[in-house]
């Protein structure tokens, strides 16, 4: 989760520091104002890296999002994309 108003570029900045594929899920033009409440939406728990500040979200994450914000999720890319084979 991030604010940024140019989001391509920014992606494009953070997969240079990160072993895995990133990939833009949805953007919110304009409502740049919500990230902070959403941080507060989401458990810290469920931080993928516990106690920095929380950018990274695990999957289980994405019930505790406002319903209007889950329902413009393509939820079929989301899975396709987040879940890892079982190997």
């Amino acid at each position: 989760m991030g604010r940024s108003k140019h989001p391509k570029t920014r992606l494009q900045q953070l997969q240079t520091g990160s072993p895995y594929e990133l990939r833009l899920v949805l953007a919110l033009p304009g409502q740049g104002d919500r990230e902070r409440a959403l941080h507060r939406k989401l458990p810290k728990k469920l931080t993928r890296r516990a106690g920095d500040g929380g950018e990274w979200f695990d999957y289980e994450a994405l019930p505790y999002l406002p319903d209007e914000v889950y329902e413009l999720l393509d939820l079929e890319m989301v899975d396709h994309w987040w879940v890892v084979p079982k190997s």
